[in-house]
C-alpha cells in the first residue's frame, strides 16, 4: 500500500511540474510575441497615418478631406484600443490570475 501511496504522490507530483512548466512556458512566448505585436501594430499604425495625412493634405473637395478626417481618427481610436488590449493582457499576466488555471488540485 505504502508504495502505491508512493507511486501516485510522485504521479502527482509530476504533474503539477508539468503544469508549472507549461504555465511558465505559456508566459514566456506571451512576453516575448508582445513587443513583437506592438511593434508592428505600430508601424502599420504610422504607415497608415502617413498615408491618411497625405490624402487630407492633398484633398481639395471637402468631403474627400472630411472622409480622410474620420478615417484618421478611427485609425488612432483603433491604436488606443489596441494599446489598452495589450495593456490587459499583460497586468492579467503580470497579476498571476492565470495561475489558478494551471494549478493542480
Amino acid at each position: 500500500m505504502k508504495f502505491l501511496n508512493l507511486l501516485l504522490d510522485g504521479a502527482n507530483s509530476a504533474g503539477e511540474n508539468l503544469v508549472n512548466s507549461a504555465y511558465e512556458t505559456f508566459k514566456t512566448v506571451v512576453s516575448w510575441v508582445m513587443p513583437v505585436i506592438i511593434g508592428v501594430v505600430g508601424l502599420f499604425a504610422i504607415i497608415y497615418a502617413v498615408i491618411l495625412g497625405v490624402k487630407y493634405a492633398k484633398a481639395e473637395d471637402t468631403e474627400k478631406r472630411e472622409e480622410a478626417k474620420k478615417h484618421l481618427v478611427a485609425a488612432v481610436i483603433g491604436v488606443v484600443v489596441a494599446l489598452v488590449f495589450v495593456l490587459i493582457i499583460w497586468a492579467v499576466l503580470n497579476s498571476g490570475a492565470l495561475e489558478s488555471l494551471f494549478t493542480v488540485k
